[in-house]
């Protein structure tokens, strides 16, 4: 075999590996990701496991957007938030807020984190640096401390998903409401509005 004849068995068998490692995968245009692409570049491929959703389509709009600020009469009285350790687990908020009694110093640590089995957000008071429940506030105090950090979060979350609508298309909005379980047929407004006054 000439060395011609084995770099074309190599590259071959190089091209069936790289068939095979696309198989399972979604092509996305390139045209969904930017809007000018660049020469030659049709496609990319997005591995998609069992489990996940791909919304394509999305558009970055023009770089700014107007959403609701949170609003400060939420704050606890007698409290002030000091610290956050916070990220966004697959959209779901996750991780710890500090907030310092203004007298006496006392920290209560609030908890943040999704419950799937109930799809809801929790905020356990937790003790400052150990994964228990915190045991030298007042019933009445870690509901007050937990209000606050629910408003924070929830600003936290809404303003997340406004900026997700902004971004989106009518074709990734068809594939979001279909990963949230809501991939109902839609309804024209007439039609919405006649089954309202029934």
């Amino acid at each position: 075999m000439s060395d011609d004849d084995a770099h074309l068995t190599d590259h071959a068998g190089i091209r069936r590996r790289q068939d095979a490692a696309v198989s399972g995968m979604t092509r996305i245009p390139l045209a969904d990701l930017r809007d000018a692409p660049l020469a030659g570049l049709q496609a990319l491929y997005a591995d998609v496991q069992e489990g996940q959703a791909l919304i394509p389509g999305l558009t970055m709009g023009v770089g700014a957007l107007i959403v609701q600020h949170w609003d400060p009469s939420y704050a606890v009285a007698g409290w002030t938030l000091y610290g956050a350790d916070l990220t966004l687990n697959m959209g779901h908020p996750f991780g710890s807020m500090f907030y310092r009694n203004d007298i006496d110093g006392r920290v209560l640590r609030v908890g943040v984190k999704w419950h799937p089995p109930v799809q809801q957000l929790e905020f356990p008071a937790l003790h400052p640096s150990k994964p228990e429940l915190s045991s030298d506030c007042t019933d009445e105090e870690v509901a007050a401390v937990t209000l606050d950090a629910r408003s924070r979060i929830g600003t936290l979350v809404a303003v997340n998903a406004e900026i997700g609508s902004f971004v989106a298309t009518e074709e990734s909005e068809n594939a979001i409401l279909e990963a949230s379980g809501l991939g109902l047929e839609r309804l024209s407004e007439d039609i919405s509005r006649a089954v309202d006054r029934d």
